[in-house]
């Protein structure tokens, strides 16, 4: 996501212009940006003093770090490359044991290049 070129305390500045009477227009003429973006700040920012924008910085902060947490506990194990030999996910098994596996799961023979994906139900 792009970043503003304006900090909080800037954006606060023209909002409390803005309710201190000085018109609109006249802020985003003067801060060269759109009504649009204007209202946008006013939204996120509108009830906001200095103290509760930094506690709203760390909470977003805090949880992109607890997504980014969550997202690499959630995401599968590999198991260690020192496995024992014969184990189906070891890097290990010879070709043909491979193949006897694949036709195990499948119920039969292997046929094509996706055999050990395919389930027959």
């Amino acid at each position: 996501m792009r970043r503003s070129q304006f900090t909080d305390n800037e954006i606060l500045h023209l909002i409390r212009e803005a309710d201190a009477g000085v018109s609109i227009p006249e802020i985003c003429r003067t801060a060269q940006v759109s009504l649009r973006t204007f209202y946008r700040w006013r939204r996120r920012f509108g009830g906001l003093d200095q103290a509760a924008v930094a506690q709203m910085k760390e909470l977003q902060a805090e949880n992109r770090r607890l997504k980014s947490l969550l997202q690499s506990l959630s995401r599968p194990q590999r198991p260690p490359a020192g496995g024992e030999a014969g184990y189906p996910g070891d890097a290990r098994l010879q070709p043909a044991r491979a193949s006897a596996l694949a036709a195990e799961r499948c119920g039969g023979a292997v046929v094509g290049r996706f055999a050990s994906v395919r389930v027959t139900r």
